[in-house]
């Protein structure tokens, strides 16, 4: 695909480490940024610097405080915004400047704060697995629609986007290699880190259920499946996978699961 697209536009393959433990890991991932600011800088003719890094991580980790604060309000019982409104949320954020979606964040905070809700005693679930691009609401949507209140979202369109901060008081450079080869994606091994976030989330927000959702083909997550089953078995959490596509013709079927699952909560 990177190749095909060259044609096309200036591509450049970030090399990522898998095993994020291992303590060349960090020191491979650093050389890798760098020759990636190296490769920006002839195509852009800006020269990367240390205070403006600082200055975009700064910005970016206030982003991220926002993000946590609108987390918040799914951890009380009810919850004052839905699962659905948070996607389109955290779908939004790779397209708005980073001053809009603060902005946006904010009026959506104070907004949410004000509201009641008639989400109590409804099943609280989370979504683990692969991440839902912009347009893709389809499994939120069946699950809200049929009793529950999703919550949390482990995911790289949920928690792992933001839930950690870029240490501010390090390299730049080195404090973002550090932050970003931690993000627990399934291509990792191992990837007990990912496990542990789960089980730690599910505890935060006091979950009721998970749904493993997997894309057909990303057989990283479909594979990692067992683990996460594994894990919240011996939690006493229950869970249900779902394998999909962008499509809707498994609609009614996801449904139908779904209906058995909530049922099974309450």
């Amino acid at each position: 695909m990177y190749e095909l697209l060259e044609d096309y536009v200036p591509t450049y393959v970030l090399d990522l480490p898998q095993r994020p433990d291992s303590p060349e890991a960090i020191k491979y991932f650093l050389e890798e940024l760098n020759k990636f600011k190296s490769v920006m800088e002839r195509l852009t003719g800006n020269k990367v610097t240390v205070e403006q890094l600082k200055k975009e991580i700064t910005s970016l980790n206030e982003t991220r405080q926002l993000l946590h604060r609108l987390y918040d309000l799914r951890k009380v019982d009810p919850p004052l915004i839905s699962g659905l409104d948070v996607l389109k949320v955290m779908q939004k954020q790779y397209f708005l400047s980073t001053d809009e979606l603060k902005k946006s964040l904010c009026m959506l905070i104070d907004e949410a704060e004000q509201v009641e809700t008639d989400w109590a005693h409804k099943p609280r679930i989370m979504i683990t697995g692969c991440p839902m691009a912009g347009g893709n609401t389809k499994v939120p949507e069946i699950i809200e629609s049929k009793g529950g209140v999703i919550v949390a979202e482990e995911s790289c369109t949920g928690t792992r986007s933001f839930w950690e901060l870029v240490d501010e008081d390090k390299d730049p450079m080195l404090a973002l290699a550090e932050r970003y080869i931690r993000i627990p994606c399934s291509c990792m091994t191992p990837n007990d880190r990912r496990i542990d976030n789960i089980l730690e989330l599910a505890r935060e927000f006091k979950v009721d259920g998970v749904v493993c959702y997997t894309l057909q083909f990303c057989h990283g997550y479909n594979i990692e499946r067992y683990k996460v089953q594994q894990a919240l078995k011996k939690a006493g959490i229950p869970m249900l996978s779902i394998e999909t596509d962008y499509g809707d013709s498994d609609v009614e079927q996801i449904g139908l699961r779904v209906d058995a699952f909530m049922e099974m909560l309450s």
